[in-house]
Protein backbone atom coordinates (compact mmCIF):
# COMPACT_ATOMS: atom_id res chain seq x y z
CA UNK A 1 0.00 0.00 0.00
CA UNK A 2 1.07 3.55 -0.53
CA UNK A 3 -0.17 6.85 0.72
CA UNK A 4 -1.66 9.49 -1.51
CA UNK A 5 -2.78 12.68 0.15
CA UNK A 6 -2.84 10.88 3.52
CA UNK A 7 -5.06 8.08 2.18
CA UNK A 8 -3.78 4.53 1.89
CA UNK A 9 -4.69 2.41 -1.10
CA UNK A 10 -3.40 -0.69 -2.88
CA UNK A 11 -0.61 0.18 -5.26
CA UNK A 12 -1.30 -2.65 -7.63
CA UNK A 13 -4.43 -4.10 -9.08
CA UNK A 14 -2.86 -7.57 -8.83
CA UNK A 15 -2.35 -6.95 -5.10
CA UNK A 16 -6.09 -6.52 -4.75
CA UNK A 17 -6.65 -9.71 -6.79
CA UNK A 18 -4.42 -11.61 -4.37
CA UNK A 19 -6.25 -10.15 -1.39
CA UNK A 20 -9.60 -11.20 -2.86
CA UNK A 21 -8.34 -14.75 -3.32
CA UNK A 22 -6.90 -14.69 0.20
CA UNK A 23 -10.24 -13.63 1.67
CA UNK A 24 -12.07 -16.45 -0.11
CA UNK A 25 -9.46 -19.06 0.84
CA UNK A 26 -9.73 -17.88 4.43
CA UNK A 27 -13.51 -18.22 4.41
CA UNK A 28 -13.29 -21.68 2.81
CA UNK A 29 -11.13 -22.87 5.67
CA UNK A 30 -12.90 -21.10 8.48
CA UNK A 31 -16.56 -21.57 7.53
CA UNK A 32 -17.41 -25.19 6.64
CA UNK A 33 -20.65 -24.21 4.86
CA UNK A 34 -18.88 -21.64 2.65
CA UNK A 35 -18.35 -23.17 -0.79
CA UNK A 36 -18.42 -20.18 -3.12
CA UNK A 37 -15.65 -20.65 -5.67
CA UNK A 38 -16.41 -17.69 -7.89
CA UNK A 39 -15.50 -14.14 -6.92
CA UNK A 40 -17.75 -11.51 -8.47
CA UNK A 41 -17.35 -7.75 -8.76
CA UNK A 42 -20.00 -7.40 -6.04
CA UNK A 43 -17.96 -9.67 -3.75
CA UNK A 44 -14.88 -7.58 -4.48
CA UNK A 45 -16.70 -4.39 -3.58
CA UNK A 46 -17.92 -5.85 -0.29
CA UNK A 47 -14.45 -7.10 0.61
CA UNK A 48 -12.92 -3.75 -0.24
CA UNK A 49 -15.44 -2.02 2.02
CA UNK A 50 -14.69 -4.46 4.86
CA UNK A 51 -10.94 -3.92 4.89
CA UNK A 52 -10.23 -2.14 8.13
CA UNK A 53 -6.86 -0.44 7.96
CA UNK A 54 -6.27 2.97 9.49
CA UNK A 55 -6.32 5.63 6.81
CA UNK A 56 -7.20 3.15 4.06
CA UNK A 57 -9.50 4.35 1.33
CA UNK A 58 -10.02 2.76 -2.04
CA UNK A 59 -12.92 2.37 -4.42
CA UNK A 60 -14.07 -0.62 -6.44
CA UNK A 61 -14.16 1.62 -9.52
CA UNK A 62 -10.33 1.38 -9.53
CA UNK A 63 -10.65 -2.29 -10.55
CA UNK A 64 -12.19 -4.16 -13.47
CA UNK A 65 -13.12 -7.66 -14.62
CA UNK A 66 -9.47 -8.50 -15.37
CA UNK A 67 -8.66 -8.07 -11.68
CA UNK A 68 -11.56 -10.31 -10.69
CA UNK A 69 -10.55 -12.89 -13.32
CA UNK A 70 -7.02 -13.01 -11.90
CA UNK A 71 -8.40 -13.44 -8.36
CA UNK A 72 -10.53 -16.35 -9.61
CA UNK A 73 -7.54 -17.86 -11.40
CA UNK A 74 -5.60 -17.81 -8.11
CA UNK A 75 -8.53 -19.08 -6.05
CA UNK A 76 -9.34 -22.00 -8.31
CA UNK A 77 -5.69 -22.77 -9.02
CA UNK A 78 -4.82 -22.93 -5.32
CA UNK A 79 -7.82 -25.17 -4.68
CA UNK A 80 -6.99 -27.53 -7.56
CA UNK A 81 -3.28 -27.73 -6.67
CA UNK A 82 -3.74 -27.60 -2.89
CA UNK A 83 -2.16 -31.00 -2.13
CA UNK A 84 0.97 -30.25 -4.15
CA UNK A 85 1.26 -26.73 -2.76
CA UNK A 86 0.75 -27.93 0.82
CA UNK A 87 3.46 -30.53 0.31
CA UNK A 88 5.82 -27.74 -0.75
CA UNK A 89 4.90 -25.71 2.32
CA UNK A 90 5.54 -28.72 4.58
CA UNK A 91 8.94 -29.20 2.93
CA UNK A 92 10.07 -25.63 3.59
CA UNK A 93 8.25 -24.83 6.85
CA UNK A 94 9.73 -27.74 8.76
CA UNK A 95 9.35 -26.11 12.17
CA UNK A 96 5.57 -25.83 11.81
CA UNK A 97 3.17 -28.60 10.80
CA UNK A 98 0.69 -27.38 8.21
CA UNK A 99 -2.22 -27.87 10.61
CA UNK A 100 -0.58 -25.47 13.10
CA UNK A 101 0.04 -22.61 10.65
CA UNK A 102 -2.15 -19.55 10.92
CA UNK A 103 -4.83 -19.65 8.22
CA UNK A 104 -3.72 -16.30 6.80
CA UNK A 105 -0.03 -17.30 6.64
CA UNK A 106 -0.84 -20.67 5.07
CA UNK A 107 -3.00 -19.10 2.38
CA UNK A 108 -0.52 -16.32 1.59
CA UNK A 109 2.07 -19.06 1.07
CA UNK A 110 -0.36 -21.05 -1.08
CA UNK A 111 -1.06 -18.04 -3.30
CA UNK A 112 2.62 -17.20 -3.73
CA UNK A 113 3.69 -20.76 -4.44
CA UNK A 114 0.83 -21.14 -6.92
CA UNK A 115 1.88 -17.96 -8.74
CA UNK A 116 5.53 -19.01 -8.88
CA UNK A 117 4.97 -22.66 -9.82
CA UNK A 118 1.91 -22.52 -12.05
CA UNK A 119 1.63 -18.98 -13.39
CA UNK A 120 5.41 -18.55 -13.54
CA UNK A 121 5.28 -15.14 -11.92
CA UNK A 122 8.76 -13.84 -11.20
CA UNK A 123 9.69 -15.13 -7.77
CA UNK A 124 10.86 -11.72 -6.55
CA UNK A 125 7.44 -10.23 -7.31
CA UNK A 126 5.60 -13.11 -5.62
CA UNK A 127 7.89 -12.85 -2.58
CA UNK A 128 7.52 -9.08 -2.26
CA UNK A 129 3.73 -9.27 -2.64
CA UNK A 130 3.46 -12.04 -0.05
CA UNK A 131 5.51 -10.06 2.46
CA UNK A 132 3.44 -6.91 1.94
CA UNK A 133 0.14 -8.75 2.25
CA UNK A 134 1.41 -10.53 5.37
CA UNK A 135 2.27 -7.15 6.90
CA UNK A 136 -1.32 -6.04 6.35
CA UNK A 137 -3.27 -9.17 7.29
CA UNK A 138 -0.89 -11.39 9.23
CA UNK A 139 0.52 -11.35 12.72
CA UNK A 140 3.60 -9.47 13.83
CA UNK A 141 5.87 -12.35 12.75
CA UNK A 142 4.02 -13.39 9.60
CA UNK A 143 6.08 -11.44 7.09
CA UNK A 144 9.42 -12.80 8.33
CA UNK A 145 8.06 -16.37 8.51
CA UNK A 146 6.63 -16.14 4.98
CA UNK A 147 9.84 -14.57 3.73
CA UNK A 148 11.87 -17.48 5.13
CA UNK A 149 9.64 -20.20 3.68
CA UNK A 150 9.33 -18.60 0.25
CA UNK A 151 13.02 -17.71 0.09
CA UNK A 152 13.96 -21.36 0.77
CA UNK A 153 11.49 -22.53 -1.89
CA UNK A 154 12.78 -20.01 -4.43
CA UNK A 155 16.42 -20.94 -3.78
CA UNK A 156 15.57 -24.62 -4.32
CA UNK A 157 13.78 -24.06 -7.63
CA UNK A 158 16.51 -21.71 -8.86
CA UNK A 159 19.10 -24.49 -8.37
CA UNK A 160 17.31 -26.65 -10.94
Amino acid sequence: MISKKNKLYFYGRRTFSRILALQFLYKLELIPAFNDLIITMDDAGLILNEIQIDGFEDDISNYDSEDIDYANKILNGVISQKDTIDSIIETFATSFPLKDLAIIDKNILRISIFEIKYIELKSKIALDEAIEIAKIFGSENSSSFINGVLDSFIQKINKK
